[in-house]
């Protein structure tokens, strides 16, 4: 995933989108709206705004489309960021130590050849993906502040402006494999 971009009145946004499916109006004597949403994948939430909303279901469908989104935070995979470059003092701490027959020859005497059978490559595992895509779902599991978006035109949005944090949850984190990452375009 590329990141953010602000760029002729627009916001390039990567994010995770969750599609709205339902809003509807809570009765109140607030000078604000409070409306209940729903949307796919997300556990049921409020959302209050001055903006009005429209008022959709499954059932009453409408033609524009609504997601909330979470922004997309490369740190979420635990991938290390080599923007910042590392400096070394000297040439034998940049080698980490090794000596020339070390680093070149790249096995030791504990080194083993690799194996050429496919089964063991089956069950071979790597366990630091095996830990990042554990820490995902972790983080993808625990509440976040969400944006919710209307469609304007075909690829383009408009934030929906909210009183307050719209903090949604993931109903099942096992489910993350349905969601849908994208890059939004925002007016």
């Amino acid at each position: 995933m590329n990141a953010p971009l602000f760029a002729n009145c627009r916001l390039r946004l990567p994010c995770i989108a969750f599609r709205v499916t339902e809003v509807k109006r809570r009765r109140g004597l607030a000078a604000h709206s409070t409306y209940g949403v729903k949307a796919d994948g997300l556990r049921d939430l409020l959302i209050t705004t001055d903006e009005t909303l429209i008022q959709f279901s499954r059932a009453r469908p409408t033609q524009q489309t609504f997601f909330l989104i979470r922004p997309w935070d490369r740190r979420l995979l635990g991938l290390p960021d080599f923007s910042e470059q590392l400096t070394f003092p000297d040439k034998e701490e940049s080698e980490g130590g090794w000596s020339e027959s070390e680093s070149e020859s790249g096995l030791d005497d504990t080194d083993e050849p690799p194996s050429d059978s496919p089964e063991e490559e089956e069950l071979s595992v790597d366990p630091e993906a095996h830990l990042r895509s554990l820490r995902l779902m972790a983080h993808l599991g625990q509440a976040f502040s969400a944006l919710l978006v209307a469609q304007q035109r075909v690829g383009e949005y408009k934030r929906v402006a909210s009183d307050q944090y719209i903090i949604a949850q993931v109903k099942d984190p096992a489910s993350i494999d349905i969601m849908n990452i994208r890059t939004l375009d925002i007016l």
